[in-house]
């Protein structure tokens, strides 16, 4: 306000009506503080901007904690899903060897038993062939 009066009246003292004088210092004035920055204004400006970078920051690191945290439990989840899988297929592989161990045991256990029976049936057919040999045999021994 100082300023603008002193300038006033420099432009009265250069022959300038004092009216002229004001309304040239008012239009100046509005001019300024639409087009111009004071130091105040920039010292404001920097002191919001420090601000808002601060608030930014922080901001962002909560931001990146909160997904740090998200990450880990996501992390943790996934890790106990795939334990139970393998643990499922775990059991699932040794039911299945179980299961096959007992088809094998059977199987052997027919194979076994089918073995047996044609050993049984090969001694009967043997037995029978000899019969008729020793038959033979005595029958072609009172011929001679």
């Amino acid at each position: 306000m100082n300023n603008s009066m002193r300038y006033a009246k420099m432009l009265q003292e250069g022959g300038h009506s004092k009216e002229l004088a004001n309304n040239l210092v008012r239009v100046w004035e509005e001019m300024t503080n639409d087009n111009f920055s004071t130091k105040q204004d920039i010292q404001f400006s920097e002191f919001a901007l420090r601000a808002d970078i601060k608030n930014s920051q922080s901001r962002l690191r909560s931001e990146m904690k909160d997904m740090e945290s998200s990450i880990r439990s996501e992390m943790k989840d996934m890790e106990s899903s795939i334990r139970s899988e393998m643990k499922d297929m775990e059991s699932s592989i040794r039911s299945d060897m179980k299961d096959m161990e007992h088809n094998l045991r059977s199987d052997i256990q027919d194979l076994r038993n089918e073995v047996r029976s044609m050993q049984d049936k090969i001694i009967i057919k043997l037995s029978g062939v000899m019969v008729v040999m020793m038959s033979a045999t005595i029958a072609v021994q009172k011929l001679f």
